[in-house]
């Protein structure tokens, strides 16, 4: 079989390369025995422009475009589904409260156990031996799932613990069942927070009466946010000609992704009567969201290369 000058023509840059099947290159060969005008054409691929003929390069970019195009899919992908699973957990241990109402949690009052039964598993239990300490005892109903806690300090040195309980499914048993809860050390007073309704369950009344308030702490940083947010916004709008354009347009994702990680967390409220819990939360948020922006932007001026090419 002779191959005809058009093919061998079309197949020499690949011959010269050495990217040939051997079959193929045996036909070449052939033909380029019995053909002087095709041996001036293969001779002037690396004479004429004095280099090797580049036809590697061009795959290889190729190939690393396209392993790039597909590692920015699956962490968009990837990054996508963490802040929708994370969202919604965080809604579900935060939005369905238990309400109060009477029965739903009993003091049984003080008790005094051996330290080992209440902090079971703790490396200085087997070291206390015998040691008892006192222990404050509840009875809660198994409509409570989980519960967050948080200790306060007064200024006279009392310690109050505020309980709020939560549960992930709807409604409740018409029998009550009750399963223990132990609070070690005894705090001075404990109440139970649901709905912006505090119930004192043991210790006496703070200060006269008054209730522990909510923190606010996260709204100064949604201000801080919002507030920073158009600053770098306007930086990156000046600077985008910038060979440093890169860093206003990352301090704006910044805010930008705090903002977004709040609402989706708290929505539009601010306030937190567990602001460590909602605050590492919103964070985590955070650095999955900053980090989306930044390779969905990747994305987007890789396809607008590519476009303008």
């Amino acid at each position: 079989m002779r191959l005809p000058c058009a093919v061998t023509r079309d197949l020499l840059p690949l011959y010269a390369e050495d990217m040939v099947e051997p079959e193929t290159r045996e036909l070449i060969d052939q033909h380029l025995a019995d053909c002087p005008a095709c041996r001036q054409k293969l001779s002037e691929l690396d004479t004429v422009t004095g280099a090797p003929v580049e036809t590697v390069q061009p795959l290889r970019s190729l190939k690393r475009q396209i392993r790039k195009r597909r590692w920015y899919a699956a962490a968009i992908a990837a990054l996508c589904v963490f802040a929708a699973v994370f969202t919604y957990f965080c809604h579900e241990n935060q939005m369905l409260p238990v309400l109060w109402e009477e029965g739903l949690i009993e003091i049984r009052g003080i008790e005094t156990r051996p330290y080992g039964e209440v902090f079971e598993g703790d490396a200085a239990s087997s070291e206390s031996g015998d040691a008892a300490v006192e222990v404050l005892i509840l009875q809660a109903d198994d409509r409570i799932n989980g519960t967050h806690e948080a200790v306060f300090r007064d200024e006279d040195g009392s310690t109050t613990v505020l309980l709020q309980g939560w549960t992930s499914r709807g409604g409740g048993s018409v029998a009550r069942e009750y399963h223990e809860m132990v609070f070690c050390p005894v705090p001075d007073r404990l109440i139970y927070e649901a709905g912006g309704e505090q119930r004192l369950l043991w210790g006496e009344a703070l200060n006269g009466g008054v209730e522990i308030l909510p923190r606010l702490a996260l709204g100064y940083y949604v201000i801080i946010a919002a507030a920073l947010l158009p600053v770098s916004g306007l930086s990156w709008l000046l600077l985008r000609r910038s060979r440093r354009s890169w860093i206003a347009r990352q301090a704006f994702f910044a805010p930008l992704a705090y903002l977004t990680a709040h609402m989706l967390i708290k929505g539009n409220r601010s306030a937190s009567f567990f602001m460590e819990r909602d605050l590492v939360s919103i964070l985590l948020l955070t650095a999955a969201l900053y980090a989306l922006f930044t390779l969905a932007w990747q994305v987007f001026l890789q396809q607008k290369k590519e476009k303008q090419l």
